[in-house]
């Protein structure tokens, strides 16, 4: 039979914890012989027989504690007693060789790698464990003192108080925590902040999950009683073993006397931060023993030297044989034999199978920030309705989330109420739409008393369009916009003649653009600043500032008149940006995904603005570019700086929609006006982008007054240039836009 093979950090535990063992006898021989020869001279035969049955009384309340371990570890996966046996004895074996009981640390991390779980978790569960246990030690022990008086002048009482103290005051604490103080919460986020972005993340996922863990177990009533059940039995064996040892070191007992003998071995180790050296804990024990009772001399020494004895020489032997027993054959391999679904990995978020953490990282942010989404999402996390998988970062008031309910994955997109009506919008537009292939299927809705939400069809094949024209020739990414546009004209828009509409137009750019332009400024210092002066400098560039470039549009009669002029459409898609258009790739076909048709102004511009919002200025690289935004003065104007990541392929792109895909379809006025709604969409973003994420909010501002200034441009250059006759009254198949 071949020896057993051991992984290298299954070695390098075996030999720290021989080594330390080593080390501890070398240190206590003398002291340990000087316990042999106490017991030897004090104890019979059948004193012996007595103490070996303590000896096993005791480790049964080591069991109870390992099944007591057990209840929360298998809220999150289910593993053996034998195990969690194994695990505390070693952890004890590091308690005894090692202070401040670093055993521990020792055995959360074996719970922790043998069953694939958090460390955190596990960690926090055995802290929690132990600190329950100092209460209910000091608890005891100063009810035993108020009865029968305090020893050694009130030294051992303060200890025992003050251990009482803190223990409750770090019960409390993790309590608040677990229940999502705000000011912890925040407190929490803040701290990781200052680590880099990859440590930040890990670390708001391990807190976030850990949580979420035991939110979940605090839940289970019946598991709660069960750990309480299980730690008064445990306490029980360990108050039995002790009695057991009283009566055989000591024959005839007073009930004062007995009740002292029992309470010693807890007194003596279970509210300090010590090792278990024989030396310190004998000497504590008959301290204890004299002043709390009329016994003395030699046999209160035999008493300390075989409780001693029985607490710790049972388990470190016991200890030993579990360093070489291959306990990690208790859980097998979860994932042997099965192939997994790819939410599998994300249904338990404390499992350690894979690192999950990089796909939510915003929602981590947005939680630890108490967003009132991510605290809902979280809430149905904990509740098992859903189980997050991926997070999208989104520009609305919306969140959109890539989930499963354990049998299939889904897209959950949720708002809070005052916002129900847009996306029960994007739910009514899409069910009307079911056969339509270029669409995404809307599955279900729910409506909750503090949100809406829908759940949408995932497509695992799909990619997003922003990867497939950056992925792929030129000529096959102008085939999908072409698509896209095919698809609009073709199946969507119910169009209406070319008209004037001036008091809608009046309407849409105060109400929506203007009023929510200033709003976001009372919520932005910095906003406000910027929107300061005639003038702004944007990357190096002076433009008319936001006030001044609105009135000249509004003067220049041929801008504003076209700005009032469209086609109209009974339905349009609302936010036809490039992030909301997916490509199919088996049969490459485009996807069309979240439909917000609710603008006063309802017409093909419309979505081709939101498609040039994308392609003049980068939307999508906005979003993810992190860089800082420098706001200062120069020459009298505020400056903004921002690093502008658009790609060459965005603009290419956006040559091909001005060139061909828009003038087949628009009028010479909606191509002209397709500019100042690009500008308006940056700009009424504003309000939801100094809640989510204010450090975007003023490369927002900027690209909002570069559109507005670019559309005007068109009309300055038509009167300095009359050669270039681009602004006739009938679109022109390949005419050139300034863009």
């Amino acid at each position: 039979m071949s020896a057993p093979r051991y992984s290298r950090g299954r070695v390098v535990l075996i030999v720290v914890a021989l080594l330390s063992l080593a080390g501890f006898a070398a240190l206590t021989w003398p002291t340990l012989q000087e316990l042999w020869t106490r017991l030897s001279a004090g104890l019979g035969a059948g004193d012996w027989a007595v103490l070996g049955l303590a000896a096993l009384v005791q480790l049964g309340g080591h069991v109870l504690r390992a099944a007591r371990t057990k209840v929360p570890i298998d809220n999150v996966r289910r593993g053996s007693l034998a195990g969690q046996f194994r695990h505390l004895s070693i952890g004890y074996l590091f308690n005894v060789v090692w202070p401040l009981r670093i055993g521990e640390v020792v055995r959360a991390w074996l719970i922790a790698k043998t069953v694939r779980i958090s460390f955190l978790y596990t960690l926090l569960a055995v802290v929690l464990e132990r600190l329950i246990d100092v209460v209910l030690v000091s608890v005891a022990f100063l009810v035993f003192v108020a009865v029968v008086g305090a020893p050694l002048n009130g030294v051992v009482p303060a200890a025992a108080a003050v251990a009482l103290v803190v223990s409750v005051a770090l019960i409390a604490s993790f309590a608040a925590l677990v229940r999502e103080n705000t000011v912890l919460m925040r407190l929490a986020w803040r701290a990781t902040g200052w680590l880099n972005h990859d440590l930040e993340n890990r670390a708001r996922f391990k807190l976030w999950s850990a949580i979420f863990g035991f939110q979940r177990f605090f839940r289970q009533r019946r598991q709660l009683v069960r750990y309480g059940v299980l730690a008064l039995a445990s306490w029980a064996c360990y108050l039995g073993a002790a009695t057991m040892i009283a009566f055989t070191v000591f024959p005839q007992l007073s009930l004062r006397n007995g009740v002292a003998a029992t309470a010693t071995p807890s007194a003596v180790v279970s509210p300090s931060l010590g090792n278990a050296n024989p030396a310190p804990y004998v000497d504590g024990a008959t301290s204890f023993l004299e002043g709390s009772s009329s016994l003395s001399g030699t046999a209160v020494a035999v008493f300390a030297a075989a409780a001693w004895a029985v607490t710790n020489v049972p388990v470190l032997l016991v200890a030993v044989v579990a360093l070489f027993v291959n306990w990690a054959r208790r859980t097998g391999d979860p994932l042997a034999g099965t192939e997994l679904a790819p939410a599998d990995g994300y249904v338990n978020k404390l499992g350690r199978d894979q690192d999950i953490s990089g796909s939510i990282t915003h929602f981590l942010d947005a939680y630890f920030q108490r967003q009132h989404l991510s605290q809902v999402l979280h809430r149905l996390e904990v509740n098992g309705n859903v189980s997050l998988v991926q997070f999208f970062k989104g520009g609305s008031n919306a969140v959109t989330l890539l989930a499963t309910d354990g049998t299939e994955l889904f897209v959950k997109k949720m708002v809070p109420l005052e916002h129900a009506h847009r996306l029960k919008n994007q739910h009514d537009w899409l069910a009307e739409r079911a056969d339509h292939h270029q669409l995404v299927t809307v599955l279900r809705e729910t409506a909750a008393e503090d949100h809406y939400a829908i759940d949408l069809e995932y497509r695992p094949s799909s990619v997003p369009l922003f990867e497939y024209v950056h992925e792929n020739p030129l000529e096959e990414c102008q085939a999908k916009l072409a698509d896209v546009w095919d698809y609009m004209y073709g199946r969507v828009y119910q169009l209406g003649p070319v008209e004037q509409r001036p008091q809608l137009r009046d309407d849409y750019v105060g109400e929506r653009f203007v009023l929510r332009v200033r709003a976001a400024a009372e919520q932005h210092s910095g906003l406000a600043e910027a929107m300061k002066g005639d003038q702004i400098v944007v990357n190096g560039q002076r433009l008319d500032n936001f006030d001044r470039i609105l009135d000249r549009i509004q003067r220049n009669e041929t801008a504003w008149r076209d700005l009032a002029t469209f086609q109209s459409s009974s339905h349009i898609h609302g936010d036809l940006t490039v992030d909301n258009i997916l490509v199919d790739l088996p049969m490459r076909d485009v996807l069309v995904i979240d439909p917000s048709d609710d603008n006063q102004v309802r017409g093909p511009v419309i979505d081709f603005g939101r498609h040039m919002q994308s392609l003049l200025y980068g939307y999508e690289f906005l979003n993810e570019d992190s860089t800082p935004v420098v706001l200062g003065w120069a020459d009298g104007a505020p400056e903004i700086t921002y690093r502008d990541d658009r790609s060459a392929r965005y603009a290419e792109l956006a040559d091909y929609v001005s060139t061909v895909v828009m003038p087949k379809h628009l009028s010479v006025a909606e191509q002209r006006s397709v500019l100042f709604h690009v500008g308006l969409f940056y700009g009424r973003m504003l309000t939801h982008r100094v809640v989510i994420n204010p450090a975007t909010a003023l490369k927002y501002y900027a690209v909002c007054v570069q559109a507005l200034n670019r559309f005007l441009d068109q009309y300055e250059l038509a009167r300095t240039d009359a050669r270039d006759d681009i602004f006739g009254t009938e679109p022109r198949e390949g005419q050139v836009l300034a863009t």
